[in-house]
């Protein structure tokens, strides 16, 4: 079985995924179709939905370990798209340095933005399609005031395994325990700098302790691991890569470190840029037994362990120790 891959709808592009959705809803009268039948109409690009339900001839698959997935999001790679990232919220309460300019950035209207229900739906038709893991995003999402009701709702859906979200951390603590009784499974935390003068100068905002706060709060309300979202840029952060695995020897956490990325805003600079192999080697150099592990085709991230760390790199990397008591950890590079 194909790994599980990713689709992203942001609020600008929600509404034309939202339509088409619709769409398909009412032609199909199923919502999966077998492996034989996506296969089929990738070969006919002109096989619409509804002549693809109706086909008398279509053979089916017997094996009964092969689960039926939708066609609608099996893509031609044969990769079937169990992953959605739903945008809740443009507003941020912090300006980092890799995310966009210190002014901030000319918010889309409220009208055009989707509405609580059109989220609920939006959820409810890709469940229906095969979607099992939805991440709530910004943005900042834990600055929408209905993100708890949005959670809960969310988790009524069958078909649902896991709702996430990532957040910058700075409401987490507070929120949390209601969260945590909404429903929420999953947390990623962004932290690119453990020096809380560096940290500052990032996000150009206070509120290092608030995000380490909120760690502590996610680690004790037993999320495990809590997922630690790193931005790697040269001349600001990247001498602290050593200090951010050990950082998890001690938690259950994953760190994540991210290549710096281009984006609108963000005067992005080649130099400034740490590749993963970087990453990596200055990594090595501490820990040089650090083991591949393996991941799926497509995955993001590649992963190696050693002593009592697992890390992550998006590109994704573990390190393995002779007890059998071993804390993980991760660090990754993520696209």
């Amino acid at each position: 079985m194909a790994a599980a891959t990713m689709i992203c709808c942001s609020l600008k592009n929600a509404r034309k995924v939202f339509a088409r959705c619709r769409n398909r809803s009412v032609q199909r009268t199923f919502s999966s179709a077998t492996h034989q039948e996506n296969e089929t109409e990738l070969r006919d690009s002109t096989l619409t939905a509804a002549n693809f339900q109706s086909r008398p001839g279509m053979e089916r698959l017997t094996d009964k370990n092969v689960l039926p997935f939708s066609a609608f999001l099996t893509d031609s790679f044969g990769r079937r798209h169990n992953y959605l990232r739903i945008s809740l919220t443009e507003k941020c309460n912090l300006r980092c340095q890799y995310c966009m300019p210190e002014e901030g950035v000319k918010l889309t209207p409220r009208a055009q933005l989707l509405s609580t229900s059109e989220v609920l739906t939006l959820a409810r038709l890709f469940v229906r399609e095969g979607v099992d893991k939805i991440r709530l995003t910004g943005g900042e999402p834990l600055i929408r005031p209905d993100v708890l009701d949005i959670i809960a709702e969310l988790k009524k859906l069958d078909g649902l395994k896991t709702v996430a979200v990532t957040t910058n951390g700075i409401n987490l603590s507070r929120l949390l325990p209601k969260l945590k009784e909404a429903g929420l499974d999953l947390i990623n935390i962004s932290l690119d700098s453990l020096v809380p003068a560096k940290f500052e100068f990032i996000v150009r905002r206070k509120g290092f302790h608030k995000v380490m706060e909120s760690i502590d709060k996610a680690v004790e309300l037993g999320y495990n691991p809590v997922k630690i979202n790193c931005v790697v840029m040269r001349g600001l952060n990247e001498d602290e890569l050593l200090e951010f695995v050990q950082f998890t020897e001690k938690k259950p956490l994953e760190v994540r470190f991210i290549e710096y990325m281009p984006f609108d805003g963000n005067k992005w600079n080649f130099k400034k840029m740490v590749s993963y192999q970087e990453m990596l080697d200055q990594i090595r150099q501490q820990w040089p037994n650090l083991e591949r592990l393996q991941s799926g085709p497509a995955d993001t991230a590649k992963v190696r362990v050693k002593d009592w760390t697992q890390f992550l790199c998006c590109k994704s990397f573990q390190t393995t120790s002779n007890s059998n008591n071993l804390s993980t950890t991760n660090f990754s590079t993520c696209y």
